[in-house]
């Protein structure tokens, strides 16, 4: 998934009415997203986030 505001992209951990909640590719904290601002990762954002 990608949060649009910011780029970053997770794996859905969770999801609610109004949010879900992702988990970078890489270690790092999880964070909510408003569901109007995540879209699912192409194959190339998933590349480029676990290349970072």
């Amino acid at each position: 998934m990608v949060d649009t505001r910011s780029g970053a992209v997770g794996r859905l951990v969770e999801t609610t009415a109004s949010a879900v909640v992702l988990e970078p590719l890489t270690p790092g904290p999880e964070w909510t997203v408003p569901a109007a601002h995540a879209r699912a990762a192409t194959p190339e954002e998933v590349a480029a986030a676990l290349a970072e």
